[in-house]
Order: structure tokens, then sequence, then C-alpha cells
């Protein structure tokens, strides 16, 4: 039995998971956005450039999928807290710029947004880590997170049956949002022969969205979480997140990709062919006018997406759908990837004095208010596209436009 300030505790850690979970979002997607998955290489070597071009597209894969289970392991934190009586905050809870430390971090372990390079994915093996299975479970001060994750299973086995009062207006399975495998998550073999070799990177029995109503229930959340990456403490024999074998766990997908980046001997010719030259830790205000427009732009997206995410979690039925299912899956696939993809195509010089490509900066966007969120959105996306036309970003404005209004009142959702 948990007293109400160890039951208080609980929320609160869980609440630090959903912003832990926020913090490796961005850096993810940052890695992933900075690499062309199907470049037109100038190799004459056609051996070369088939294991080059495969590399390319596996990495993409890999990363998107990392991401995505992130994703979910917010959205099953939030409904442990959900479930327990608590109120997930997301909007404005991504950290404010890069780089950043991890929340709690016994040693303040900093992680910046870097294009794809061996030194970023030696920094996301450290983010996922297994943890020695001697090393006790912490809450605060911890050096792995499967050491906050076992803290907070340890106080989820104290909970009582009466302290789940509300499965209500969780995020539930069945709706799709989810998949193991989309467009962006596989890859080919063999960019040779890509219609044959496809490879499904995510397997369909590692997890997925949960309804928490139990202690029970919470527990399996959990364990899904360790299992898929966020350090399991079975240590570095962890390989797989899956009964069947099939997915191996975050730490393994990027050790495989470090061991493969590293026999690769890339020439700084060859990696210019496939990653773009994203900068560390861009900051919107050190460009130009447009450029900072276009990069609000995006950080308007991407904070509005969690926004809808949080409000998902007031609602319930169609509403709920509507913002989160729908929303989401417009926000993601239709917009967000839309702008990156197209700024990434501009070149600024830095302050360094060095020729950059245009990258996102997942610094949070404050809107002025719930009421104005969406309109300050569509405002800005008109600007922006109305002073870029080569961009071809018309469509974009009528998207956003099209997203759910984050304005919610008594369960339903209008739109502007």
């Amino acid at each position: 039995m948990l007293t109400p300030e160890k039951l208080e505790d609980l929320r609160n850690h869980l609440q630090t998971a959903v912003e832990v979970e926020l913090s490796t979002i961005p850096l993810y997607l940052y890695t992933y956005y900075s690499i062309n998955r199907t470049p037109t290489l100038t190799i004459k070597d056609e051996k070369r450039a088939n294991e080059i071009n495969t590399f390319a597209n596996k990495a993409g894969g890999v990363l998107m999928s990392v991401a995505v289970e992130e994703m979910l392991h917010l959205s099953l934190a939030s409904n442990i807290l959900k479930s327990l009586g608590g109120s997930p905050a997301i909007y404005n809870k991504s950290p404010k710029s890069y780089p950043t430390n991890l929340l709690h971090h016994k040693d303040g372990f900093s992680i910046g947004l870097s294009k794809l390079t061996q030194s970023q994915l030696q920094k996301f093996m450290d983010v996922e880590k297994p943890a020695p299975v001697e090393e006790a479970p912490q809450g605060d001060q911890w050096e792995t997170l499967g050491q906050f994750y076992e803290y907070i299973a340890e106080l989820v086995k104290q909970t009582d049956p009466w302290d789940y009062s509300n499965p209500d207006n969780q995020l539930v399975d069945g709706r799709g949002y989810y998949t193991p495998n989309n467009i962006d998550t596989v890859y080919a073999k063999d960019a040779a022969h890509s219609a044959s070799t496809v490879e499904y990177v995510n397997s369909d029995d590692s997890g997925g969205l949960k309804q928490i109503k139990n202690k029970e229930d919470a527990l399996a959340a959990i364990t899904e979480i360790s299992e898929q990456g966020e350090g399991f403490r079975t240590g570095p024999t962890h390989k797989y997140d899956d009964p069947s074998h099939e997915e191996e766990s975050h730490w393994y997908k990027y050790s495989e990709l470090n061991t493969k980046f590293f026999d690769l001997e890339l020439t700084e010719d060859e990696k210019s062919q496939f990653i773009h030259n994203f900068p560390d830790n861009p900051k919107s205000g050190d460009l130009s006018e447009n450029y900072k427009l276009i990069v609000d732009l995006n950080n308007a997206v991407y904070s509005y997406l969690l926004w809808m995410t949080e409000m998902s979690f007031t609602l319930i039925g169609t509403a709920q759908s509507s913002m989160f299912y729908i929303g989401m899956h417009k926000g993601m696939i239709f917009i967000l990837d839309k702008i990156i993809g197209g700024m990434r195509s501009l070149t600024y010089i830095g302050t360094d004095k060095k020729t950059y490509n245009l990258s996102p900066s997942f610094e949070n966007f404050e809107f002025t208010s719930k009421e104005l969120a969406k309109s300050e959105l569509v405002a800005l996306a008109e600007i922006v596209s109305a002073a870029n036309p080569k961009l071809g970003w018309d469509d974009i404005v009528g998207r956003i436009k099209d997203l759910p209004d984050v304005n919610v009142i008594e369960n339903k959702v209008s739109f502007a």
C-alpha cells in the first residue's frame, strides 16, 4: 500500500519519464532527417555504391523505428499516470533547446542534436545502455534508464486496486498509430534488389499501446518499455525485445549501426553524398529572418503536435480519434516530414563561416494561448509559404488548416 505521499512520488516520476522520452525523440529524429535514404551516389564502383546506399536506407529505418517506439513509451508512461489520477503534461515539456541534460541523471548526462556520426551513435548507445544487474533502482541520481524504470516499477508493485481510478481518456491500441512497421521504418537488405529484400525492422509482437486498469497492466507497460530498449536490467545479453526474437533492442540496433559505420571506412566525400551537413545543436535565433521563420514553423508544428498529444488524454471516443490518431498522422507524415524535407535543401553560412543545410532545431515554440494556437500556426505557415514560393508549401498550409484545434470544449474538437 502506498501512502498519499508515495503515490504522489510515483506520479511525479511518471511525469519525469514522460519528459525523459520527450528529450530523446528529437535526438533521434534530427539524426534521421540528416540522412538521405535514397541518395544518387557519384561512385563508379557499383558494389561500393550499393553497400553505401543499403547502409543509408537501413540507418534511416532503424532510427525511425526507435523514434516511433520512444513515442510509444511516452504514451505508455502517460497512460499509467492517467490511470493513477494524474494528468500528463507534454506541451512545452520538451527541452527548450539542445544540448540538454537527461533529467535526474547522476552525472548530468548531456545529449545534443547532431547529424549521423559514429560519436552520435555512441551517444545513443549510452542513452539506451543496459543496466548492470547488481545496480539498485534509482528514482533520482540514476545512471541508466533501467534503474529509473525499475524504481517506478517498485512503486507500482505497492499500489492497490483503488489507486487505479481512471481507465478513461487513455490512448488504446487498435487505432493504427503505433503500427509495427511503416514506410519510414522498413528498409532493403540490398539496394540493388530492394523490392524483394524488404526488412521489417520492428516485430509484430514487440508490444504496443496498453490500457492501464490495474497494477498488472502498469507493470506490463513498464516491462514493454524496458524490453524495447530503455536499459533492460539483464545486461548486455539482452538482445531482443520480442518473444519471437525477430527485433533487436534499441542498444543493439545502435551498436550494429555503429559497427557497420566503422567497417565501411567512409571517406568524407562518401559521407557528404548521403548525410546532410546539419550543424550541431542549431538555434533558430542564429539564422537570417526568413530562415528563422522556416525553422520556427517547424518548431511550431512539432510543439503543436505535442499539445495535441496532451489534449488527447482529456478526450474520449471520436474526439480523441480526431485529435490524436488523425491529427498526429497528418502532422507527422504530411506536415513535419515535408517541412524538414524542404528546409534541408537550403543552405546557409553559419556563425563559424561553414556552409550547412538548414535543419530543424526542435526548440519549444510557445503559443500565446490554447484559443489562439491554431490561428497562430496557420498565420506563420502562410507567411513562410508566401516568402518561399520555390518550396511549394501551399499544400502544407492547407494541411495545417485541416489539423484539429487544441481549443477543446466539453469533449468536442473544434476546427478553425
